[in-house]
């Protein structure tokens, strides 16, 4: 995960590996932190903006065509994606794919309020039993300031 700006925010990364996610994200999801019933916009075919596996090839190569930004849009368009209130972060953007999800400064900030809203005896179990948990909530209050953070 990699904070979207990162300029004065300290470290901008933070590394769950899969057994340190786990744990992460069942706390996050008692805890009330986790939105749910939000399905990801689906994500644009090449075929759609008529591109073929040679257009990304020439984008590597420094030859980018109109058709390949349109497609990059539309794509960052699906993995910017939030909710008009959000409630949390949305449960598929962490802890299963990397596709480049923005977690948004909205979706931190909603999470870290479910948080702080728990009895302070759930909040100091939670920082008992979760390894690494009281760094997982500094790096959300520090990118919830910066940007959000990007899944990747």
């Amino acid at each position: 995960m990699t904070i979207e700006r990162p300029e004065g925010a300290g470290d901008p990364e933070y590394r769950f590996n899969l057994s340190g996610m786990g744990p992460a994200k069942r706390a996050m999801d008692r805890l009330g932190m986790l939105s749910h019933g939000h399905e990801p916009l689906p994500w644009p075919r090449i075929e759609d903006f008529g591109l073929t596996a040679a257009d990304f090839a020439a984008e590597r190569a420094g030859e980018v065509s109109p058709a390949v930004l349109a497609f990059r849009a539309a794509s960052r368009a699906v993995s910017d994606w939030q909710a008009e209130r959000p409630t949390g972060i949305p449960d598929y953007k962490i802890g299963g794919t990397n596709d480049g999800w923005l977690v948004t400064p909205a979706e931190i900030r909603a999470a870290l309020a479910a948080l702080a809203a728990q009895p302070a005896s759930a909040r100091a179990g939670t920082f008992a039993r979760t390894p690494r948990w009281e760094g997982w909530v500094d790096y959300l209050t520090r990118a919830a300031a910066h940007g959000g953070f990007r899944v990747e």
